[in-house]
C-alpha cells in the first residue's frame, strides 16, 4: 500500500503550499488525485484474499503482531517484565501492530484536517466530534507515532504545521471555485471513509469470523486469548494494538466522515 500511495505526497505536500496562495486549482486538482489514489488503496486491500486465508492469518500471523497493551485478558495484565542490562527489571506495556501506525494513512488524516478523539485504550471511547478535553495524555493516533521510524514523526509533524485544507475549504463559500474546492474535499474525505469501510470489513473476514471459529482450534495464543472470553464478539474484541476493536474502527471512520462537513454558507 505504501509503495502505491507514495506518489501522492509530493502532490498534497504542493496542495498544503498552495493554500497560502489560494490556488485553488493545484488544490482541487491534487484533492482530485488523492480520491483515486485511496480508491486503488481500497482495491488493494480487497484482494488479500488472493495470498492469505483468513484462518491462516488469524492463527498463524496476528499473534506476531499482538502487543501487551490492553492484554489483560491475554494474561498480560501488567505487560512484560523486562530486565536491562544492569538486571533492574520494569514492566512495560507495548502497543502490537495497528492499521493507525502506518505513516501514509496519517499523512491521508493531517492533509485532510481528520481528527481523531480517541485514546484507543477502553471499550469506552469519545463520541465523534467531542473535543476529547476529558481524554488523559496523548490520543492512540498521536502516541503510535513513537513507533514510526523517526523520520516518518518528524515528516508528519512537519506537514501538520504546513496548513490546513479542512479550515481552507471551511472558510466562507465567496466564490464557484471555492464551492468546487468544498465537493473536491468532501469527496476526499469521503473516499478516505470509505476506505476505513474497507478496513472494517477485511477486520471482519479476518479477525471477527475467526474469532467465532477458535473454539474450534486448540490452539492458543496472545492474539486469540484476548478474546478467548467473549466468544468473539465484534464489539467486544481485542486489536492487535490494544484497542477495542470494533468502537475504535468506527469511531475513527466516523471522525473522517465529519471531517468532510464544511460550512457552505456564503
Amino acid at each position: 500500500m505504501e509503495a502505491q500511495g507514495a506518489h501522492i505526497i509530493p502532490i498534497m505536500i504542493q496542495a498544503l503550499e498552495a493554500i497560502r496562495y489560494r490556488d485553488y486549482s493545484t488544490i482541487m486538482k491534487a484533492l482530485d488525485q488523492l480520491v483515486l489514489c485511496i480508491g486503488e488503496l481500497g482495491r488493494l486491500l480487497d484482494r488479500m484474499d488472493e495470498k492469505c486465508n483468513p484462518m491462516v492469518f488469524y492463527h498463524q500471523v496476528r499473534p506476531f503482531l499482538a502487543g501487551s497493551k490492553n492484554m489483560g485478558l491475554a494474561g498480560l495484565p501488567n505487560g512484560v517484565l523486562y530486565q536491562d542490562g544492569d538486571g533492574v527489571l520494569s514492566w512495560k506495556q507495548l502497543r502490537g501492530g495497528s492499521n493507525g501506525q502506518s505513516s501514509l494513512i496519517q499523512f491521508f488524516d493531517i492533509v485532510l484536517g481528520v481528527e481523531h478523539t480517541s485514546s484507543g485504550n477502553s471499550n469506552r471511547t469519545s463520541p465523534a466530534g467531542s473535543s476529547g478535553t476529558s481524554r488523559a495524555g496523548p490520543g492512540f493516533h498521536e502516541e503510535v507515532r513513537s513507533y514510526m521510524p523517526a523520520p516518518h514523526k518528524a515528516f508528519l509533524e512537519h506537514t501538520s504545521r504546513m496548513g490546513s485544507l479542512k479550515e481552507l475549504a471551511n472558510e466562507p463559500c465567496e466564490s464557484d471555485e471555492h464551492r468546487q474546492l468544498q465537493q473536491s474535499f468532501q469527496a476526499a474525505t469521503k473516499a478516505l471513509g470509505d476506505f476505513r469501510n474497507r478496513h472494517m470489513q477485511l477486520v471482519t473476514r479476518y479477525i471477527i469470523v475467526p474469532s467465532r471459529k477458535q473454539n474450534q482450534a486448540p490452539t492458543v495464543n496472545l492474539a486469540t486469548a484476548s478474546s478467548r472470553s467473549n466468544r468473539g464478539t465484534g464489539s467486544e474484541l481485542t486489536g492487535t494494538g490494544g484497542t477495542a476493536l470494533i468502537p475504535f474502527l468506527k469511531q475513527t471512520r466516523d471522525e473522517t466522515y465529519l471531517a468532510g462537513i464544511v460550512n457552505s454558507r456564503g
